[in-house]
């Protein structure tokens, strides 16, 4: 992450240089599974096979676009890239965010018990996607740790055209960054930014926290206040994936642990959300 933000200059030890030796191995990996994937897919045609080894996004692209083998590595690249790192800054800002908040922790336990002891009676242990519609709380503490967290704290657009803003002229071809966080801690469009605070998201959808069962929720009731995935025709792809994530997570969690912080250790934000001690926590399991 590093030497995403570092000066381009390829010399050794600088962040650069070990980013872009870091990026030439993990593309040797994938290369060497997309090969193995070429191999299974030849045989399972020679043999007429239906069986859906490859039913994931690598086997797709091979057996159905006419990408060629260095756009497939990138988007491969690009989306481990993109899903990885923020997804786990974002589970570990809930359990930084949540340990200082026992209310939220015991309600959350409440929901996922009540989810849990309902599987229980038809006889289920795996979670599906009805039991991710019932975690309404989950979702405002979700919506609330995007928030205040701001995993990704600005974005990268570009003038398409010559645009005039509130006075300011932006050419076209500039670049243009939007600050998210500068929005999502405005005291003006939120009461107390700086506290976390997952209940807001109740009092503002009228006692629901946002959707979990489609793509609309809080995005479509905070409108610009609100927007950890960005917005409009470049919306994150994996934004539906990256909540779901953490709900799993926290129902495992809140249903099996109590945690609290092993040292004294807060994010920081700068270039990336980052925790300079790597969050070290004490867990203990729920008897």
């Amino acid at each position: 992450m590093k030497g995403v933000v570092s000066a381009p200059l390829n010399l050794p030890g600088t962040a650069y240089r070990k980013a872009l030796q870091s990026r030439a191995t993990i593309l040797k990996f994938i290369e060497r599974k997309m090969e193995e994937r070429k191999s299974e897919i030849k045989e399972e045609d020679e043999a007429e096979d239906e069986a859906e080894i490859n039913d994931d996004l690598l086997g797709w692209v091979l057996k159905h676009s006419n990408l060629s083998t260095e756009q497939i590595l990138d988007l491969i690249l690009s989306l481990l890239f993109a899903g990885h790192e923020t997804s786990s800054v974002a589970i570990a800002l809930a359990i930084y965010f949540l340990q200082a908040c026992p209310k939220a922790v015991q309600e959350l336990r409440e929901e996922h018990l009540e989810i849990a002891m309902a599987k229980k009676e038809l006889g289920e242990s795996e979670l599906n996607w009805d039991d991710y519609k019932k975690m309404d709380f989950t979702q405002c503490v979700i919506n609330e740790t995007l928030r205040l967290g701001n995993v990704v704290r600005f974005l990268h657009r570009k003038a398409l055209k010559d645009v005039r803003y509130k006075g300011y002229d932006i050419p076209s071809g500039w670049k243009v960054l939007p600050v998210i966080s500068a929005v999502h801690l405005d005291n003006s469009r939120y009461d107390e930014p700086n506290l976390f605070n997952p209940w807001r998201w109740q009092q503002q959808n009228n006692g629901a926290c946002g959707s979990s069962s489609s793509g609309s929720g809080s995005f479509s009731t905070w409108g610009n206040n609100f927007m950890p995935f960005g917005g409009g025709p470049r919306l994150c792809a994996g934004s539906e994936l990256a909540k779901l994530e953490m709900a799993v997570f926290i129902h495992h969690l809140v249903l099996n642990f109590n945690w609290e912080l092993a040292e004294d250790d807060q994010p920081f934000t700068f270039p990336f959300v980052d925790f300079p001690n790597g969050l070290p926590i004490r867990v203990s399991r729920i008897l």
